[in-house]
């Protein structure tokens, strides 16, 4: 009877003690609760407020590594972004994290993403600052296998187009994240290898002023604009032309984001190594004949 009399004692004060743990842990999910209520209305409030134009892009720059992710109903930020991502520009540029965040996972359901993401390439683009930004957002936003090819290739072909008239770096940043579309998507290969005598490249039926990446019909084009680009003065360009042309695996390039202008002269100074052609003999003077007319020795 003793026996009895403690172990049930025992057992009552390991039944209290889960009592006592698991109602601490209901009070600190209801407190965690309340914050992040409290956390989001905030914010919500906060974003109503006029804001000058600095800190109007800090808040887009931040929002979806240091707000989203603690918030209670992260699409309560959806008319936010959605009228930021209008606004065209560097605005919509810092918008594009946190939107696509919203839509992958917070099934955000925003048709109109894509088309407008098609229509912010514009020639000035790659003379921005932000240019590697943006391209490195492209590169993570066209990775998806459920995109369509007509959509893909759209892409593919505006940028190989508006990269001829961009910066050499820039032309190689290009030229890398293409290589890695025709990788991630097979369709994307025929606009590459299709020869002279295919009749888009005799006459190319892309719409490069059709802002509608369904209408402008890329799909039934090419890239013969990578013949161009195979003569440019910049080496490393017709290196990553033939890379593209001809991919040695499956395994995705670095897009080598952070090497400008400077950094690429840099890297292809050091690979000339030979020394420039000089005349063997060194001459001490004039002595042709068509020069007696214009110097006097």
């Amino acid at each position: 009877a003793v026996v009895s009399t403690q172990s049930t004692g025992d057992v009552s004060e390991c039944f209290s003690d889960e009592h006592r743990d698991n109602k601490m842990k209901t009070d600190a999910s209801k407190t965690i609760f309340h914050i992040r209520k409290a956390y989001n209305s905030t914010w919500i409030q906060f974003l109503k407020m006029p804001k000058s134009r600095e800190l109007y892009h800090t808040i887009l720059t931040n929002l979806h590594e240091s707000v989203i992710p603690f918030m209670q109903n992260p699409k309560l930020l959806i008319d936010f972004l959605v009228d930021s991502y209008d606004l065209g520009g560097t605005s919509a540029l810092l918008a594009l994290n946190s939107l696509f965040i919203l839509i992958t996972q917070y099934n955000l359901d925003y048709p109109q993403f894509y088309p407008k993401l098609y229509r912010m390439l514009k020639a000035d683009l790659y003379h921005a600052p932000y240019v590697t930004r943006f391209i490195s957002m492209l590169d993570l936003f066209l990775k998806s296998p459920l995109l369509p090819a007509y959509l893909v290739a759209a892409f593919a072909k505006r940028l190989v187009r508006q990269s001829l008239q961009a910066p050499p770096h820039v032309i190689v940043i290009v030229l890398r994240l293409i290589t890695n579309l025709t990788k991630l998507h097979p369709s994307v290969k025929r606009l590459v290898h299709r020869g002279p005598d295919h009749p888009a490249v005799r006459a190319d039926p892309f719409l490069p002023e059709e802002d509608d990446p369904a209408k402008c019909a890329a799909l039934e084009s090419s890239l013969w604009e990578l013949e161009i680009l195979n003569e440019h003065y910049c080496p490393g360009i017709s290196s990553v032309v033939k890379t593209l042309r001809k991919p040695t695996d499956e395994i995705l390039v670095d897009l080598g984001l952070s090497k400008g202008y400077d950094s690429l002269f840099k890297e292809y100074l050091k690979m000339w190594k030979q020394d420039p052609p000089l005349e063997f003999v060194e001459p001490l003077t004039f002595t042709q004949s068509e020069f007696a007319d214009v110097f006097t020795f």
